[in-house]
């Protein structure tokens, strides 16, 4: 068997190394910050309310989540996934909160959101997924490649109109993947509806949903503390330079996997070959900002789950989420909500202390019908990067890139820009990646 050294201790990294040792590998996992799990990592917050549980980037898991699932159940944890209390949504448009949970055609073509004749349209986004329904494989996005041509932005208007563009789907993209509908592809639009189509009840685990990162390091052998500066790769074994408290050190291996952000790896990995470096010099990511408020009492003005600002309403918010819906993050009564910054004030706020950012936060929601609120306590955290971009022409090299025949020797890489910024693809990716180091060991 193999000894083989995982870079990243992310869900990614952990999903990697846990397959390998299952399958009876020597396995270590290295890990730059002193606790593992990356964006799926869960803290607790202590204030006079009690304590919160703050989900620092991964917010939820679906019920279409098949390959998460499936380890959750092998880890035993299973039980502790639970339905989210509320998971509709509202999309603000004209300073009026519109219910969003469209769960039947009547009670959509009562809402008020958009117009008629932009309803009229929304059927050729239905007809285009069902067009290219054996190219839209959320878990082989390169399927996609040949359609992968325009922006999501120009694809929804040509498809469905600039209202319904606007004020409907992009909001929707926009919240839940923090960008802008010109940073990601049509393709990728119709990908995640197919993901949404095939399965989308939300639940959470009890508690956090690190949970599951916590379950799949407790199995491994994770150093913590240690960053990693180059890892090198030949026919004969791996070598990985790191540094561990301020101690440099080699460790040698027979292999790596890489699961840090795409963006990261170039700067990493010394052996890549020219079709890997061109590949890894194109991966983009979002630059984001989340801000946590924790309320004395949960907001009567959120009685839902999901709310998504429209770009055009100007509030500086991409969406808010309400995680005091979930299970076990929250004093009883209290409020956890969990707003994401739109691009632009993210970039403005990036070097500001943390109160100018949830000033931003309460001033923007002090607009909107969600009314001022008071917060307790507040987490903010700054990701670079944070999730990843899918542009259009991204699937093509995706393709490439899995098809390329000069590969370095005895690596593999794993990360959610290999499938899609969701947490079960980044766990795909992770046991994809041991499958293939392991047969190249």
């Amino acid at each position: 068997m193999a000894k083989v050294a995982v870079v990243g201790g992310g869900v990614a990294g952990l999903a990697c190394a846990w397959r390998l040792v299952r399958a009876g590998h020597e396995v270590v996992v290295l890990e730059r910050e002193r606790v593992p799990g990356g964006r799926m990592r869960s803290e607790r917050v202590e204030t006079s309310r009690g304590v919160f549980v703050v989900d620092r980037g991964a917010q939820f898991v679906a019920s279409g989540y098949r390959n998460l699932l499936q380890a959750a159940a092998t880890l035993g944890i299973a039980p502790k996934l639970h339905a989210v209390g509320r998971a509709d949504n509202a999309i603000l448009r004209d300073g009026r909160l519109h219910p969003g949970d469209y769960g039947s055609p009547l009670a959509f073509l009562r809402s008020r959101l958009v117009s008629g004749r932009a309803k009229l349209r929304l059927p050729r986004l239905v007809a285009e997924i069902a067009l290219r329904r054996r190219q839209l494989d959320p878990w082989r996005p390169e399927r996609a490649a040949a359609i992968d041509r325009e922006s999501l932005a120009d694809g929804l208007t040509r498809l469905v109109g600039a209202e319904a563009m606007e004020y409907l789907l992009a909001p929707a993209f926009s919240s839940t993947f923090d960008a802008d509908p010109e940073d990601h592809s049509l393709a990728f639009a119709l990908l995640t509806a197919r993901l949404v189509l095939g399965g989308f009840r939300l639940l959470a685990f009890d508690g956090g949903i690190g949970l599951l990162t916590r379950a799949l390091a407790a199995q491994l052998p994770v150093r913590t503390g240690c960053e990693v500066t180059s890892v090198e790769t030949s026919a004969s074994g791996a070598r990985i330079a790191l540094r561990c408290d301020g101690r440099e050190e080699m460790l040698a291996a027979d292999a790596a996997v890489v699961a840090l952000p795409g963006s990261l790896v170039g700067g990493v990995v010394a052996s890549l070959t020219p079709e890997e470096k061109s590949f890894f010099a194109a991966v983009r990511y979002v630059r984001g900002m989340v801000c946590f408020l924790m309320t004395d009492r949960a907001p009567a003005t959120l009685p839902w789950y999901g709310v998504a600002f429209p770009r055009r309403e100007g509030v500086g918010l991409y969406g808010l989420a309400v995680d005091h819906w979930k299970p076990g993050v929250a004093p009883a009564g209290a409020g956890l909500l969990n707003a994401a910054l739109t691009a632009t004030a993210a970039e403005r706020l990036r070097d500001a202390p943390d109160d100018a950012v949830v000033a931003h936060v309460v001033e923007s929601l002090a607009r909107t019908p969600v009314g001022r609120l008071e917060p307790i306590a507040n987490a903010v955290h700054r990701w670079d990067p944070m999730l990843p971009l899918f542009p259009a022409g991204h699937l093509a090299r995706l393709a490439a890139f899995h098809a390329r025949r000069d590969r370095s020797p005895r690596l593999a890489f794993a990360g959610d820009y290999l499938i899609g910024p969701y947490t079960e693809m980044a766990l795909t990716s992770g046991m994809r990646a041991a499958t293939e180091i392991a047969a190249a060991a």
